[in-house]
């Protein structure tokens, strides 16, 4: 089965078994035509095969007429602001984020680096099916602009959204995990400006990753080890690419990536400016969400799954914040981005104020969630859902999938818009309750496609 996919936002696959350069070629050949030939900044993160799909997009610009604004080794919300900041017509982050290494692809971004809509990314894959791109001549060819001290105008972007005194008087000590990642060159920066002692793991930008750059509880289980013994107040991991962020509390619990979206939505509308207002979730976001909402008088606006589907909706509703089970949260006084490190800077604050994670970590109500993936080609995925959506007993809901609700809990199964797998993720009122109801689902999955 080859492991590619193409979609509005992009594509991704396993760089020898479909993710081939012919591919990425053509489809930043139909980005480049999208922008009718405009300057297009390009990014990347640390991973091998990186630096070649990076040179493949900047040969298949520059065929096209645009000019290349190469911001190098970056954190896609940092390559998303520096667009905005040279008005470029688009961007391209050349990244698997929380794949493993053997993964890769691009992300693509409209004008001033704002996430594309779903209708535009079907314009550009229109573009791409017709095989027709912008093509110039030998003297009418585009060229690449290196652009310099991107992750320092990041840094003085992000410092302005935080009260700097209050973090440096705290006298911090964090840990962060970058994996390796695109992370690495801005987070020395970025705590030496915070004055905050920063205690790195894998924070250096080679590409060899220690782990799934996924910042899963799992994946942050040496991070949780190494907070408590060292006297730090609070862990972080990040994706490779940034986009996602998940906390270690000061005691060395890992909350995951599904309790970052509702420890944003804390606190976020705990602002004295913020009143009420609407949060975007995605369906596969927990009850979390709803329960932190309810307690400030907030609304809660359900999206389909995906930062494109979060982000129409954000923009949609005025949302003060908007995210993700998966750890992806954007807050808009920051940028209509998934930016991991905005989060992270954000909930440091949190910190300082409260010196340590004990009260921002017990706002959160306790819940019972379980997730799982079972390899699928696509079409099977697609009518297996539909068989469980058919059988389910609950209040449905269609929307990126089935999400079913349950006396006491949900279920949600989907295909994935990456990797061909079904994903299922579930909430129940005990762990008991929810191990059973996993299982069950996985069963029914597996037999799914398997017919």
């Amino acid at each position: 089965m080859l492991q590619v996919k193409v979609g509005p936002g992009g594509v991704r696959g396993i760089v020898d078994q479909g993710l081939d350069l012919g591919l990425l070629v053509d489809l930043t050949g139909a980005f480049a035509t999208w922008v009718d030939g405009g300057p297009v900044l390009v990014a990347r993160d640390t991973r091998p095969s990186s630096p070649m799909l990076a040179h493949a997009v900047f040969s298949a610009l520059c065929a096209a007429g645009c000019e290349v604004l190469d911001a190098g080794i970056c954190p896609t919300g940092a390559a998303q602001a520096e667009a905005a900041r040279q008005g470029a017509a688009g961007a391209i982050s050349v990244t698997a984020s929380h794949n493993d290494a053997s993964w890769n692809g691009l992300k693509l971004f409209g004008e001033a680096g704002r996430v594309l809509s779903s209708a535009e990314g079907k314009e550009i894959l229109d573009l791409w099916h017709q095989g027709e791109y912008r093509r110039m001549p030998f003297d009418k060819l585009g060229a690449v602009r290196d652009l310099e001290d991107v992750a320092e105008r990041y840094v003085a972007a992000l410092l302005e959204h935080i009260d700097q005194d209050v973090v440096a008087r705290a006298g911090l000590r964090v840990v962060v995990d970058a994996c390796n990642g695109a992370g690495a060159m801005v987070l020395p920066e970025l705590f030496r400006q915070l004055r905050v002692e920063l205690i790195p793991l894998s924070c250096e930008p080679t590409g060899q990753f220690p782990h799934p750059p996924d910042p899963t509880a799992a994946n942050m289980a040496q991070v949780a080890a190494i907070v408590p013994p060292v006297g730090a107040q609070v862990g972080f991991g990040l994706s490779s690419d940034c986009e996602r962020v998940s906390l270690v509390t000061d005691s060395g619990d890992a909350l995951g990536t599904p309790a970052t979206l509702p420890l944003v939505m804390e606190e976020e509308l705990s602002r004295p400016d913020v009143a009420g207002g609407t949060v975007v979730a995605s369906i596969a976001s927990d009850s979390r969400v709803d329960r932190v909402a309810e307690r400030h008088g907030a609304r809660v606006v359900r999206s389909g799954v995906g930062v494109q589907a979060v982000m129409e909706q954000i923009d949609l509703e005025g949302a003060v914040v908007g995210g993700e089970g998966s750890g992806g949260v954007a807050i808009s006084r920051v940028q209509l981005a998934f930016d991991g490190l905005a989060v992270l800077v954000r909930l440091l604050e949190r910190v300082a104020r409260d010196s340590g994670t004990g009260p921002m970590a017990s706002a959160l109500p306790a819940v019972h969630l379980r997730s799982a993936e079972v390899p699928s080609p696509v079409g099977a995925g697609y009518a297996t859902v539909a068989r469980i959506r058919a059988r389910a007993t609950g209040r449905v809901t269609d929307l990126d999938g089935v999400r079913v609700d349950v006396d006491g809990g949900w279920y949600y199964v989907r295909v994935s818009h990456t990797e061909p797998v079904v994903r299922i993720l579930c909430e129940e009122q005990s762990a008991s309750r929810a191990d059973e109801r996993i299982r069950a689902l996985r069963r029914q999955v597996r037999a799914g496609v398997q017919e």
